[in-house]
């Protein structure tokens, strides 16, 4: 739906240009080829570029890799002063230098080089991954909605960036949460109801409220927090309530991770699917002197396995022994949108996934 508003609705109301890819495989051309001034992209595609420059910076010369190492080492500095309210005049010039040495280059690789506006959506996405781009001038920032409200409810203002939130209402929207902390959204753009399907209409519009299916909160400030799906929300053998988008995007923080999938409900701990990014895992196996030949046999390996395990340990490290992952499993195969895997803005079934790896799960019980 937001594809449809942005690239339809809107193209054709204010006559600016649309570029289509090719297809999911040459999109970093394209976007090179294109350099757009405004680009949506939902997480996959933002980790997945993030994926490419870390490929590019391990294979490049010391001095390049020391130079990128430095400045996005600063560019982050830079940016927690300007969220922070801090930045001076000084920022900007120790900026430019950096603009200079790497940050230019790095926007024109990745097809970011006139961008004036950057969204993503559809599903969380780790601030880690925002802050990296936003460190080199590319103005990610996140907006929340659903077919049922026209893909619009809240984004986050360019004057007030809060990482990890998905912003505030939108003019003519309202946002509220319900006592079990459900999202509420209103506006002229909820849906009329379900076609053909007048029970669950009732269900999920209530006094002109939709009734989006998301846990949050909103901030002081304004801003809305969305803390994971409620039927996704774990609950633990002992009554726990644990978020696992929140944990899974700790895990995919990592670029050697492509899927990441908790699982506890129920249970007396929490385990983990794994899928590894093949790029760049692949890269890394190669400058490690490991042969492999298919993603099956890469992710079989033990040195793989070694890899994964370092990053599911970082990412346990500032959790709650309840929410810490005991025990993981590598998927042997790429999840795809095609074999019902993923959803059409890639995010993972949950309830497939279960069923078709339930053995690899009971393993680790």
């Amino acid at each position: 739906m937001a594809e449809r508003v942005i690239s339809v609705a809107n193209g054709v109301y204010h006559g600016y240009v649309v570029n289509f890819g090719e297809d999911t495989n040459s999109f970093m051309e394209d976007l090179r080829e294109v350099q757009p001034t405004f680009f949506l992209g939902v997480p996959r595609i933002w980790e997945k570029m993030l994926a490419a420059i870390q490929i590019r910076s391990n294979d490049a010369t010391w001095l390049k890799r020391s130079l990128f190492n430095f400045w996005m080492k600063q560019g982050g500095l830079l940016l927690q002063r300007r969220l922070n309210k801090k930045g001076t005049f000084i920022d900007s010039i120790w900026f430019g230098i950096g603009w200079l040495f790497v940050f230019r280059s790095l926007k024109k690789r990745l097809g970011m080089m006139r961008v004036r506006e950057a969204l993503s959506g559809a599903a969380p996405i780790a601030p880690q991954v925002l802050q990296f781009f936003m460190s080199i001038g590319i103005p990610v920032r996140e907006g929340y909605g659903m077919t049922e409200n026209t893909a619009v409810a809240t984004i986050v203002p360019a004057d007030e960036l809060h990482l990890g939130s998905v912003g505030k209402s939108l003019p003519h929207s309202e946002v509220r949460i319900a006592e079990d902390g459900e999202i509420l959204t209103r506006s002229d753009g909820t849906f009329r109801g379900y076609f053909r399907n007048p029970e669950a209409t009732k269900e999920t519009i209530i006094d002109g409220w939709l009734h989006t299916g998301d846990i949050g909160h909103i901030d002081g400030d304004g801003h809305l927090w969305i803390t994971d799906r409620k039927k996704d929300i774990i609950i633990t053998a002992g009554g726990k309530n644990l978020s696992p988008s929140e944990i899974e995007n700790r895990i995919k923080i990592s670029p050697y991770i492509r899927e990441a999938m908790v699982v506890g409900d129920k249970r007396k701990y929490l385990t983990a699917l794994i899928g590894i990014e093949s790029d760049t895992v692949g890269d890394w196996a190669t400058r490690q002197g490991i042969p492999y030949t298919t993603y099956e046999d890469l992710s079989s390996k033990d040195e793989v396995n070694e890899l994964v395990s370092t990053i599911i340990n970082d990412a346990n490290k500032d959790l709650a022994q309840v929410e810490t992952v005991k025990y993981f499993k590598l998927i042997p195969i790429e999840l795809d949108h095609e074999d019902g895997q993923l959803t059409a803005t890639q995010k993972v079934k949950r309830t497939a996934i279960t069923e078709q790896f339930a053995e690899l799960i009971e393993s680790m019980y």
